[in-house]
């Protein structure tokens, strides 16, 4: 019962201050769905991050999935911000 409140209390927060509620979603279940709110949310994330390898590993990965996107390959893209996404949790 306690997590569910927690799980709530999290979703709360996310909606009162306007955060992405969608990309919390995918980042919580490691699947990134390619769009360009995803997209402008994970450049946002590795741009806050600290230099080093895991972001410069971070930004190539979203470059793959920006040429992705434009060749309209939804599964590489996808799976490139899914990259990108692991690199931002090293």
């Amino acid at each position: 019962m306690r997590k569910l409140n927690f799980s709530n209390l999290v979703f709360g927060v996310l909606v009162l201050t306007g955060a992405p509620v969608g990309f919390a979603v995918a980042h919580e279940d490691h699947q990134m769905k390619c769009d360009e709110t995803s997209m402008n949310a994970m450049h946002a994330d590795i741009q806050s991050m600290n230099d080093g390898e895991a972001k410069t590993t971070a930004m190539k990965e979203m470059q793959m999935a920006d040429e992705m996107m434009a060749k309209k390959d939804m599964k590489a893209c996808a799976t490139h911000m899914h990259n990108a996404m692991e690199a931002t949790e090293k």
